[in-house]
C-alpha cells in the first residue's frame, strides 16, 4: 500500500463495512429464521437492509475524505479517479454475472431475468448497470447488485460535486436539487409503460441515486467535518 493509501486508511472502517456486510446477508436470508419466532423479532431481522445505507453513507465519507481536497479539473486526475472506481468494482461484479447467466443457461432459473425473453439483452443491462433504472430490471441477474448502480452513480457525480461546492459552496443544496432532478424524471416517464423506467417514486426513492443521494451526501458532509476537526476525542 502506497504512502498516500496509508494516510486514507482508517481501519476502524473495515469493521463497519463488515458488520454493514453481515447486516445486508442476514436480511436476505431472514426467512431461514423459525416462523414461530416473535413478530417484532422477525421484524427486527428484516429491518437489516440498514446495512445498504450504511455503505452508500461510507461511500461518501471515503470519497470525499480521500478526493476532495485534491480534486482538480484535469484530465489526469479524472483518468486515476476513474480507474480507481472502476477497479475497485467492475472487474469482480463483471466475472461474477458472467457466472450467474452461464448458470442460468443451465438452470434456466426465472429469477436471472424476471420473466424477460431476451437473455442477451438483460446480461447487457446488467454488467452496464442501466438495469439499475428500471423497476422490472433492477433484480435481474445477481439481484443484491442493483445497489451498485447506485454507487456508481455516486462515483461519477462525485467531482461534480465537488466542483460545485468549491465554486458555488452550499453543499447541503445539492441532494435536494439531485432528487428533485429525480422526480422531474418520475413524472416525464412514469405514464409511459418502458418496463419501470423511473415509473414510479417509490423505486426512485428507494432504489437509484436520485432518491438515495441523502446517504451519501450524509457520508460526505462527516468526511468535511473530521477533515476540520480531525479525529482527537476530548473529553466531554
Amino acid at each position: 500500500m502506497s504512502q498516500k493509501a496509508l494516510q486514507n486508511y482508517i481501519p476502524a472502517l473495515t469493521g463497519v463495512r463488515a458488520m454493514a456486510a453481515y447486516l445486508v446477508f442476514i436480511s436476505h436470508f431472514h426467512d431461514i429464521f423459525d416462523e414461530n419466532l416473535p413478530h417484532y423479532v422477525q421484524a427486527f431481522f428484516r429491518e437489516f437492509h440498514i446495512g445498504v445505507t450504511i455503505f452508500f453513507v461510507l461511500s461518501g465519507f471515503l470519497i470525499a475524505f480521500r478526493y476532495y481536497d485534491n480534486f482538480s479539473l484535469t484530465s489526469d486526475w479524472f483518468k486515476q479517479y476513474l480507474k480507481n472506481r472502476v477497479a475497485r468494482i467492475y472487474p469482480m461484479y463483471f466475472l461474477l454475472t458472467i457466472c450467474a447467466f452461464i448458470a442460468y443457461s443451465v438452470t434456466k432459473e426465472p429469477s436471472v431475468l424476471n420473466g424477460f425473453n431476451h437473455p442477451i439483452a438483460v446480461f447487457l443491462m446488467n454488467i452496464t448497470f442501466v438495469r439499475g433504472f428500471f423497476d422490472q430490471f433492477k433484480f435481474t441477474g445477481i439481484g443484491q447488485g442493483w445497489s451498485l448502480t447506485v454507487e456508481e452513480c455516486f462515483y461519477f457525480s462525485a467531482p461534480l460535486m465537488f466542483f460545485a461546492a468549491k465554486k458555488w459552496g452550499r453543499f447541503y443544496l445539492q441532494p435536494f436539487i439531485i432528487t428533485g432532478f429525480g422526480f422531474v424524471l418520475v413524472l416525464i416517464f412514469r405514464n409511459i409503460n418502458w418496463y419501470g423506467f423511473f415509473g414510479n417514486f417509490t423505486f426512485m426513492m428507494l432504489n437509484t441515486f436520485f432518491g438515495r443521494c441523502f446517504e451519501f451526501f450524509s457520508g460526505i458532509l462527516l468526511a468535511l467535518y473530521v477533515k476540520r476537526k480531525g479525529f482527537e476525542r476530548k473529553n466531554g
